[in-house]
């Protein structure tokens, strides 16, 4: 299920490992969150032991389109998270979310920004699930 804006930050219930803020577009400051990854993201966060740094949460169409190779309609602007990990700490997170069933792993661990992408987005033609790539 897809929340948005204020139904989100009053049906958030993911705290203490995640706050609303962390999730919300950096351009505009919208929030949406897709309550099954989220639910994901709490399992996978206490399985793992440590602090899950969100780079990138949602993003709007006009920011995903600027920032984004996906356009108006990539994976962040229906529900996905970009955290901040690298070396050995962004395997163990890879081997938790796997066992967890993300559907959708992106990884990218080489220069000064390296993150693992994770989303549950549904099986489509453009974007086929599960699928694993690199940047």
């Amino acid at each position: 299920m897809i929340l948005r804006g204020e139904d989100a930050r009053q049906q958030w219930h993911w705290t203490p490992y995640f706050v609303p803020r962390e999730f919300e577009c950096k351009h505009c400051h919208a929030l949406l969150v897709e309550t099954d990854l989220m639910d994901r993201l709490v399992l996978i966060r206490a399985q793992y032991g440590k602090p899950m740094i969100v780079a990138s949460g949602y993003r709007c169409p006009t920011y995903n389109n600027s920032v984004s190779f996906t356009g108006l309609d990539g994976p962040h602007t229906r529900g996905a998270v970009d955290l901040s990990v690298r070396g050995t700490d962004a395997h163990r997170l890879l081997y938790v979310a796997l066992s967890h069933g993300i559907r959708g792993i992106g990884v990218q661990q080489k220069g000064a920004a390296r993150f693992l992408h994770l989303d549950m987005l549904p099986d489509d033609a453009r974007q086929p699930r599960p699928w694993v790539w690199t940047y």
